[in-house]
């Protein structure tokens, strides 16, 4: 039933290309914009398999992993049916080349401030990987450094770039679900979240000069699961939390005024010292789906996948449920009979989620590759991730708008910050609208 009364509402909308979806989509027939990509592990290696080619090129990688190298140029090859140059020690030789109009940036969030602004600096495109950055203030380094050198800067908050996320927009801004009090977003698994560590004379075999001490980690373990360390990560927050939080700042068009949190280290062993508990409240101001506010709860565990993730918008009228990216659900609050909510297991038995949200092997039911992965939806699962990069070619070659320029990323990441002082604290946490200016 919520499937097909999304369906019906939808029907009642123009079709999708007039609020610019189709649009901006246009076709650049030029030459392909050329470009190199920093962090070819599976974040890079999941925009170097859906990078449309007769879009982009890219002419240089780097990664300091040598089975991480070894990776992206074998994706490059299959893909393009060229060798690229490999940089192994420095980014910034492949930031030096004049042939090179545009970077993508996959790198470790701790490292994307710094390599955004050298590479602006160098007077390069940037698509930047969420979350932004590290703190605000490296946020705001950011875009000032866009405006300085009159050069895109996009962040890849794919949801942008989700037909489905458009079109429930469009729903709420019209009134189909009244006036939205709450929003409940969360992403939940039961996994350590860590990352098999290879071995380090394996590694050296490849490279006999790797040492990952020589660009910051302490360890191995350091540079392979960096999601684990405060000082390298934002943890749960910033590698989910900031997928749903940004929708709610997009969606109202609004920053939250207020954050609550709570959480803690309950359940992870090892090395590491982030969070694997986040609960967090936040308020937002009157906006464009509720002129009197709206309360935003998200959670993230690691020991309980029932729940799986999921967006769910509830309104005076109805209520928006959106689950995996892939699907969309609308509930009237009068006349449809109770829903019954059906938990399935994939073949295997195995959890949604495994590890990072955007590797497309994490996202799928037992771990298996995406590639023709098709929701009940009819949305190819991977499709928003292609699109972010169509409309990224598409800002460089013809100035048409970018789905997330550095202003809308930077709000998301102050969301996430915040939230996770808030846990850290343990009160809340007030922020003033000049927070989300720069």
């Amino acid at each position: 039933m919520g499937r097909r009364n999304f369906l019906k509402a939808m029907a009642t909308l123009p079709a999708l290309g007039a609020f610019g979806f189709a649009a901006r989509q246009k076709r650049v027939h030029a030459r392909p914009v050329q470009a190199g990509i920093i962090g070819t592990g599976g974040e890079g290696c999941v925009l170097l398999e859906q990078a449309p080619t007769d879009l982009i090129q890219f002419r240089a990688l780097a990664d300091v992993r040598p089975d991480s190298r070894e990776q992206g140029l074998k994706r490059v090859k299959e893909r393009w049916q060229t060798t690229p140059e490999v940089y192994p020690d420095d980014y910034r030789k492949l930031l030096e080349r004049d042939d090179i109009e545009a970077v993508v940036i996959a790198s470790p969030l701790w490292m994307h401030s710094q390599m955004t602004i050298d590479a602006l600096n160098a007077s390069k495109h940037v698509f930047c990987e969420k979350t932004m950055a590290w703190s605000v203030e490296q946020c705001k380094d950011m875009v000032r450094a866009s405006r300085r050198r009159g050069r895109v800067l996009q962040v890849g908050h794919q949801r942008h770039s989700n037909r489905l996320y458009e079109r429930a927009l469009d729903m709420m801004r019209q009134g189909l679900i009244g006036e939205v009090y709450y929003v409940r977003t969360l992403w939940h698994r039961n996994t350590d979240w860590r990352r098999p560590v290879p071995k380090l004379e394996d590694l050296r075999k490849a490279d006999p000069r790797f040492d990952p001490r020589r660009w910051g980690y302490d360890d191995l373990d350091q540079l392979v699961n960096w999601r684990h360390y405060r000082r390298l990560s934002a943890g749960l927050m910033g590698e989910l939390g900031s997928h749903m939080l940004d929708v709610t700042n997009w969606f109202t068009g609004a920053g939250p005024r207020r954050i609550l949190g709570a959480g803690g280290r309950f359940w992870f062993t090892g090395a590491g010292d982030i969070d694997d508990h986040v609960y967090v409240t936040c308020e937002y101001p009157p906006n464009h789906i509720c002129p009197r506010g709206t309360t935003v709860t998200f959670s993230s565990i690691t020991t309980n996948k029932f729940d799986d993730y999921y967006e769910q918008f509830e309104g005076t009228k109805g209520t928006i449920m959106l689950t995996g990216e892939t699907d969309a659900m609308l509930w009237t609050e009068e006349g449809d009979k109770a829903t019954a909510i059906e938990v399935k297991k994939s073949a295997a038995g195995a959890p949604v989620m495994e590890a990072s949200e955007s590797r497309a092997a994490d996202a799928a039911a037992g771990g298996q590759a995406l590639a023709g992965s098709v929701a009940a939806s009819g949305l190819d699962r991977l499709e928003p991730y292609r699109e972010e990069l169509r409309r990224f070619c598409s800002a460089i070659k013809y100035r048409t708008e970018s789905p997330c320029l550095g202003e809308a990323a930077l709000a998301a990441a102050v969301v996430i910050l915040k939230a996770n002082e808030a846990i850290a604290r343990k009160q809340p946490v007030d922020l003033d609208e000049k927070i989300y200016l720069c």
